[in-house]
């Protein structure tokens, strides 16, 4: 703008100059739209007041090029939000695939069309549990942006982020520790996304066996600001004092049911998001420490998860709290639970853990928790 109105006012010579600096700054941080108007000044400046034909044709050419990496980014966008919202309403893997194919018939080259795409790309391989093609892509995008003046932070974070959820979903643990950590970079301190990101880790070490370095990122994030992360650590605590009832984890602390009821009470009157996580979490922490009010509470679980555990995503829940079902029926005894439940069994062996939004529900995967269980009532028939 300044150096407009030095061309406005006759000065040329030093509004071109600082047309150029701006023009060199709208390119280094990838600005497609500034970037092709400015373009478009000095090849009229070399036109028609400093005749040069060869910089004429390159600034043409670039006004061109940038004009049409603009509308890729702005189309790009469009098809990934509208794809996002699609999915928000009914999480139909080929939307996304969809829109992925229509951004990519764009061609883009600027650093926001890739981040739309790539976005994309990474959001429907999580759909569809495709780790492999997730981390590759997530890879591939760090390598592209890395060190690109220009670059948003929260792309790093996300592709940082994701490309953890992918490996801990691989069970690579070691690998997405790494991943977590490299993401926490670019994430303020104590923002929101620090903290999801701490939670991440804390749910990757229980993935991973590691249970004290859980309960030590537990120990400093309970007392988050954030609602909806409480209420995530919140859970975790009660896997935690599941894992020291089972044998697993020496917990120091003193676990009260009732509070942590209290405390995700409002997640209880939605059946859906969390209300199932809080759900698992209860019926694990009564079978350690109270059989008696497992049994009377198992009775409206089942009655829950036939009316609200019929989607894709949730069926391997559905499999485990029909497990659980049946331990009053054997008497707890681990042999004739196996026998019973030998059908459910199959099935969560044979299908993996889901990905993408509903990753989470499992805290520690359900054939793992099952183990555990048989180990337990076991040792209790031994």
């Amino acid at each position: 703008m300044v150096g407009q109105k030095f061309l406005l006012k006759g000065e040329r010579k030093e509004g071109i100059k600082l047309i150029k600096q701006a023009y060199q700054i709208a390119v280094a941080y990838s600005f497609m739209n500034p970037a092709s108007e400015l373009a478009s000044v000095l090849y009229h400046h070399h036109i028609y007041y400093q005749p040069n034909d060869k910089l004429a044709d390159l600034y043409y050419q670039q006004s061109e090029q940038f004009l049409k990496d603009h509308l890729a980014e702005k189309r790009a966008e469009h098809c990934l939000y509208q794809a996002i919202r699609q999915i928000g309403k009914n999480a139909q893997p080929q939307i996304m695939k969809n829109a992925i194919e229509q951004m990519e018939r764009l061609g883009g080259n600027s650093i926001k069309y890739q981040n739309f795409l790539s976005t994309a790309r990474v959001l429907y391989g999580l759909n569809v549990k495709d780790y492999r093609s997730v981390i590759k892509i997530c890879r591939s995008a760090i390598s592209f942006f890395e060190g690109k003046t220009g670059v948003n932070i929260s792309h790093m974070q996300f592709f940082w982020s994701k490309l953890g959820i992918a490996q801990m979903a691989s069970s690579n643990f070691h690998d997405a520790r790494q991943s977590f950590e490299q993401a926490q970079f670019f994430a303020p301190a104590k923002s929101y996304n620090d903290y999801v990101l701490r939670y991440y880790q804390a749910l990757n070490d229980l993935r991973a066996g590691n249970y004290s370095q859980a309960y030590g990122i537990y120990r400093q994030n309970r007392r988050c600001r954030f609602a909806p992360l409480r209420l995530q650590f919140a859970i975790l605590e009660a896997y935690l004092c599941f894992l020291a009832y089972t044998g697993n984890f020496q917990f120091d602390g003193i676990f009260r049911l009732g509070k942590f009821l209290n405390d995700t009470f409002k997640a209880q009157t939605e059946k859906q998001g969390d209300n199932l996580t809080v759900v698992i979490a209860e019926l694990l922490v009564l079978l350690a420490r109270d059989r008696g009010k497992f049994i009377d509470r198992i009775e409206a679980v089942q009655h829950y998860s036939y009316r609200h555990l019929r989607g894709e995503d949730t069926r391997r829940a559905y499999w485990f709290i029909k497990i659980l079902c049946l331990l009053p029926k054997v008497n707890f005894h681990p042999d004739a639970l196996k026998r019973r439940a030998k059908t459910y069994l199959e099935k969560l062996e044979h299908h993996p853990v889901a990905s993408g939004e509903n990753f989470a529900i499992e805290i520690i995967p359900f054939d793992r928790l099952l183990r555990m269980i048989l180990r337990q009532l076991q040792q209790k028939v031994a």
